[in-house]
């Protein structure tokens, strides 16, 4: 079995929520003061973000880091 890696899960759930609130890349990078080659790598899983840009778009979706970094977590894994 191949599990995405908490890099993928992450850009996975940015992608996700940003689909959910009917916002292009485009506009969530600019919301959240990003490139938006930024956004597609961070998206993609190619890019580790720093917590200043997990922040901006946090706020930017309407939602906490913590609900950002909750994809990142493996169920099999203990704490």
């Amino acid at each position: 079995m191949n599990t995405p890696s908490p890099l993928r899960k992450l850009g996975g759930r940015i992608r996700a929520l940003r689909t959910a609130a009917g916002l292009a890349p485009a506009r969530l990078a600019a919301a959240a003061m990003i490139e938006e080659d930024t956004l597609a790598a961070i998206e993609a899983g190619r890019c580790d973000p720093d917590f200043r840009t997990l922040a901006r778009l946090a706020g930017a979706l309407g939602v906490s880091v913590g609900a950002l970094l909750s994809a990142m977590e493996d169920p099999d894994q203990p704490p």
